[in-house]
């Protein structure tokens, strides 16, 4: 069954940024690195391997910031 990203809830209408919601933009990603798969662009073994790399990179203070951008 694949995953897929939905939009929950809506609140507010301020700007979303890596800083102002970090959680929200690591799903973002993820929903990315889901899509890349869905379109065969990343193979269901790389698919962890990238994953991993987005959670490392938001444990390290965001995407961006180092040269492993997924």
């Amino acid at each position: 069954m694949a995953e897929r990203a939905r939009l929950e809830q809506i609140r507010g209408g301020r700007a979303v940024t890596e800083e102002t919601d970090p959680e929200f933009w690591f799903h973002i990603q993820r929903a990315v690195l889901l899509a890349l798969k869905d379109d065969g662009i990343l193979s269901e073994v790389q698919l962890p391997y990238a994953e991993e790399m987005l959670r490392q990179q938001c444990r390290g203070g965001g995407a961006g910031r180092g040269g492993d951008t997924p």
